[in-house]
This record gives C-alpha cells, structure tokens and sequence, in this order.
C-alpha cells in the first residue's frame, strides 16, 4: 500500500463512537466528489481492521472515544506505528495550545474543532492529504511547546490537586494576587480558558 493519496478520490475511514456523529459525517463527507468513505466504525479495533484489508488515504477519527476504547493518544501512537503511510485527521470539541501541540507530536496530520463549519471538515481532509499540516482556526500553521516557568508550573500542579488560589497562596507563602497572576499566565500560555478546561487536560499536562 501507498501513503501518497489517490489521484481521483481519496479514500477516508470514519471512528466516532456517537452514531449521530457518525453518520452525518459520513454523510457529508460522501457528498464531496474529491472523498470516498470506505469504512465508519464506533470503535478503533474495527478500524484497524479496515486499515490492514483496505487502502485509505486518511482517517478521521475522533479524539475522545468510549471508556472501552483506547485514549486518543494511545490510538495516533498505534495508528502511526502500524500505518505510517495513512494520515490521520482528529475531531475533537475542545482545542488548546497543549492539546494541539500533543496530538501533532502523537503523530495527527491535522485536527478539525467541533465547532467550525461543517465545510472545513472535507477542506481539512484534502489539505492533510496533501501533505499539510491543518490546524483549527486561530492557531496558525505551527505549534510550538508551551513553555511554563517553574512557579508557573507548580501552580497548576496543586490546582490539580485540588487546592484553591488561597490555599496554593499559603502553601508557597505567596500573595493571592501573586499566585493568581501566574496561574492565569499559565492558562493563557496553554491556551485554555478556565478550570474546567484545565482538569479535562490533566493527563496531557504531565509533562509539562
């Protein structure tokens, strides 16, 4: 098999785990004459399945699967190792500085946010397909590490621990307003927006 997309259609493979999702992903992507699916599958075992029999030039996956399924960076090291000549394109719902920055280096050729246009998301197949890095809007072509000062660093550690802005305050005998000041640099460095953002990237902020 070849990793150099066809030269009539290309060939597309299809995981989310939501029917709804996707079927209408299937469906709009079928009406692209430059597209053909030839697989949607609800788990990565079944895709996988369809890489070994089947020539496919990318595969949209989603990045947050069923509990049963692999995590997303596990599925892009499995799918870079076994089919390195398949580009991969990730649909996720949450974008951020250092989720970008882990799937790309995971090995995804591109990711599309959930909440851009539906049109992106064939544009985005064939800009993957072509050799391109795609990324969502508003993150330009490249992205390069975050890189987080010492105390910056520490402070989002004991956020995840579960400690208030006050109690991180005591503990590394800092003002309140010290200690905000730098967990706030901190987000913005890695693109998120709040709290909530923060906790749901918590295994992909280990290393930082």
């Amino acid at each position: 098999m070849s990793g150099q997309a066809s030269t009539c259609t290309l060939k597309i493979a299809l995981l989310d785990d939501h029917d709804v999702v996707r079927h209408g992903t299937f469906v709009h992507l079928s009406s692209d004459p430059r597209l053909e699916v030839v697989g949607s599958h609800a788990h990565s075992r079944d895709l996988v399945a369809t890489l070994s029999t089947t020539p496919v030039d990318v595969a949209v996956v989603d990045y947050a699967l069923s509990i049963d399924d692999l995590p997303g960076l596990a599925l892009l090291a499995v799918l870079r190792e076994r089919f390195p000549w398949v580009r991969v394109l990730v649909l996720t719902a949450h974008c951020s500085r250092v989720l970008l920055s882990n799937l790309i280096e995971a090995g995804a050729s591109g990711v599309v946010s959930k909440t851009e246009c539906l049109d992106a998301l064939g544009m985005a197949v064939v800009q993957v397909a072509a050799g391109l890095c795609r990324l969502p809007d508003g993150f330009g072509g490249e992205i390069e590490p975050a890189v987080l000062s010492r105390s910056e660093r520490e402070v989002l550690r004991l956020c995840l621990a579960g400690l208030s802005v006050t109690e991180i305050a005591n503990q590394r005998h800092r003002s309140i307003k010290t200690v905000s000041t730098q967990k706030q640099t901190a987000l913005r460095k890695l693109g998120l927006r709040s709290d909530g953002e923060l906790y749901m990237l918590r295994h992909q902020l280990a290393d930082l």
